[in-house]
Parts: C-alpha cells; structure tokens; sequence
C-alpha cells in the first residue's frame, strides 16, 4: 500500500518542542533517571488528552496534518509562545480558531500593562513624525492614532467608546466618513468589507469577528449587501485619496501600510501628503488648539 504524504517538519518541530519541557513544568514527577531530555511521548500524549499512537504518528510525519482542537492542545501543552504556535499551525496547514495575535488587541490588560501598551503604540506612530498614522490591530480595530490621523479623518479615535473604534464601523456608521470620501465613499467601505472578509475565512471562531460582523450587519445596509455578495479584496495600499476636509479643504494623501514585525497582526495605516494642503490645514488647525 501507498504511503500517504509525510510532514517531517511538522514531527520535528514537536519533538524539538517536546524536549524542552520539563515533567515539573507540567506537573509530572521528575526523576534524575530519565534517558530522553523533556518529556517522553506517553507523558506528552497523556497530558495533551491523544492515544500515544496518534501522536507518535504526528511526531514521526506519517500525519500531514491533525485537527485545530488537536494542535490547540498541543501547543498548550508544549506551552507555545505566540510565534511558535503561529508556526505550528502553519506547519499543519490548519486554521487556528484562537489565533494568538488576533486575541493581543482584544483582551483586558493586566494591572499596570496597558500604560506599556500604549507606550509602545505610540513609539510605532512617531516613526511617521507628522504623517497621519493608524495603528490597527485585526478586524480592523484601531489600536492608536496620532493628532494628524484624528485631524485629517475629522475623528479623534482616542475617545471613541472600544466596540466603535473600528475603521468599519467608522466608514459605514458615521456622516463623518461620507463627507469625507464623498463619491469614493462606497468603493473605499466595499474594499474595507472585502478585506474583513479575508481576516474572517482565516479565522472564522474568532469571537471579535463574530462580534463585529453582527453589530455591522445590524447598523449598516450596505455591509449587508456586500457581506452577502461575498465580496473580497487584498485592501491594496499605494492608491491616491482626497479628502473633502471641513477645515482643509481638498486634501490628496496616498495611502500606505506598514507592517509591525514585532507585534504579529499589527498595521500602521499611513496616509502621506502629495502637495503642502495638508501641511498648511495642520498647521493652522494645531496653532488654534494650542491657543
């Protein structure tokens, strides 16, 4: 009989990840009479809920791939950090439904970190100095932005209530928004909804996409619409916009993205001037706030 497709990086990224946990790690008695470094494949096998025949299997490459609850609890056991359970996944070919990036923008910090985030947000949008910049984390959700984003997009996302501060929800729910993009303003939410689309098919158990959905659906008939047309788009950056400012008047920007390397699902969404309105209507705006 035919052997079916192997997946040897699969099995040696879990023995390489087996043998650095220790049984104390995971509440197993240690002894100083152990031939293999970590756990042995029973004590994996036991504690991750899998026959050790099945996971010997996975461990040799003789599975391709397994199932996203079994990975799930693999990479619990193996007490993955958020990389390494990304790679995993990846090696599997499997869909994480709690992908740890997606999860980093959407749970309550702990006492005394969300200073540290915000900290860091805003190291991310100095790099762009005066350039409008949003930080976004997935689904759209907007992490932070500095004074010339909450300027030219006529919004200050700081002091939008959490569930709000989305770049959907603002585009489709707020007069703001189709002021702004006038004509443009249908095609520019279409290949928003397109892109959630994309980000919900990767992850299609996310709660937040679950959320999010539902709570558009509900307030927005075009969302509707495309949603069920199952539109889809890469959201390409690199296009011109013009805005229609109340205070600046026409304002051309191209619009780009930046991925943050070091926080996975992370984009900063920069919109760079192509003549000096912006600059002027900045300038002018930030002299009648200061005084």
């Amino acid at each position: 009989m035919a052997m079916g497709p192997r997946n040897t990086e699969l099995g040696d990224f879990l023995r390489t990840r087996r043998s650095r946990i220790e049984p104390e790690d995971v509440g197993l008695p240690g002894t100083t009479r152990r031939r293999v470094q970590g756990l042995r494949r029973e004590e994996l096998a036991q504690i991750s809920g899998l026959s050790v025949d099945y996971y010997t299997r996975l461990e040799q490459g003789r599975h391709p791939t397994a199932s996203p609850s079994v990975l799930d609890s693999l990479a619990q056991a193996l007490r993955l950090p958020p990389a390494e359970r990304l790679h995993l996944f990846s090696l599997a070919r499997a869909v994480d439904p709690h992908p740890p990036y997606a999860n980093q923008s959407h749970r309550n910090p702990s006492p005394g970190e969300e200073g540290t985030d915000q900290e860091h947000f805003q190291q991310v949008l100095g790099m762009f100095g005066s350039a409008p910049a949003v930080l976004c984390g997935p689904f759209g959700d907007i992490l932070a932005a500095n004074d010339a984003a909450c300027f030219v997009y006529d919004t200050d996302f700081r002091r939008l209530p959490v569930p709000e501060r989305n770049t959907l929800h603002w585009i489709l729910t707020t007069s703001t928004a189709r002021a702004l993009y006038q004509d443009a303003w249908e095609d520019s939410a279409t290949e928003m909804i397109g892109k959630l689309r994309i980000e919900t098919g990767q992850f299609p158990h996310h709660s937040r996409a679950r959320d999010l959905v539902a709570q558009l659906d509900q307030a927005s008939p075009l969302f509707r619409r495309v949603w069920r047309q199952h539109e889809v788009s890469s959201c390409v950056q690199g296009d011109i916009k013009v805005f229609h400012h109340r205070l600046g008047g026409v304002l051309p920007l191209r619009a780009d993205a930046v991925t943050v390397h070091s926080a996975p699902g992370q984009v900063c969404y920069v919109l760079l001037p192509l003549d000096d309105s912006f600059d002027r209507a900045f300038r002018r705006y930030s002299a009648q706030v200061a005084s």
